[in-house]
């Protein structure tokens, strides 16, 4: 079936559907055996500790990755891209909680194989309080900020969460920063 969300985006009659292009989850992981996404996956990484691979433990990121690259298999759903290829970044633990440190390490392992699985997008329904300099963090030594930065100047997009509490996006980040990375809707974001 078609999730209405993706029905909204209409992606059915988009032709492109994403064929050959990496987009990283950066989130909780991915399932790695799910029938839905399972083909999709080319690579994945751990940055939680004690976890040797980016299988996801909690199911957000599935979920993400759902909506983005189901595949058209005749069971379950298909996503907004379902011939996308996916990369599982797994940087918060089986309760969805995480740190900065561990999100920054997803950024940078996304930055540094961007080439090898041809990167161009990554997600990050995540997020946590702060605000931007609208200066790549360069003003307020801003370690997060700095590292999407350095990721985009290498070519990959990121979108991420506005937030799911109303409040001003401005007061959030990674999406205060809007010299760097593009607002989506909020989905089920996972707060740092």
């Amino acid at each position: 079936t078609t999730p209405t969300g993706v029905s909204r985006v209409n992606a059915p009659a988009n032709l492109n559907k994403g064929t050959g292009i990496g987009v990283a989850v950066i989130d909780t992981g991915i399932n790695l055996t799910h029938p839905d996404l399972q083909a999709n996956i080319i690579a994945n990484k751990s940055c939680i500790r004690g976890k040797k691979t980016g299988n996801d433990d909690n199911g957000h990121g599935s979920h993400v990755a759902g909506t983005i690259a189901a595949v058209n298999n005749g069971i379950g759903v298909v996503g907004a891209a379902p011939e996308t290829k996916l990369v599982a970044v797994k940087v918060l633990n089986s309760a969805g909680s995480g740190t900065w440190s561990t999100v920054i390490c997803g950024i940078d392992w996304v930055t540094a194989k961007a080439g090898t699985f041809n990167i161009k997008i990554a997600n990050m329904s995540l997020g946590g309080g702060g605000s931007s300099d609208n200066n790549c963090g360069n003003t307020n030594n801003d370690a997060l900020h700095k590292a999407i930065c350095k990721s985009t100047t290498a070519g990959i997009t990121y979108t991420v969460a506005a937030g799911n509490s109303g409040a001003d996006a401005s007061t959030f980040v990674p999406a205060a920063y809007d010299d760097t990375v593009q607002v989506n809707e909020p989905m089920r974001e996972r707060a740092l």
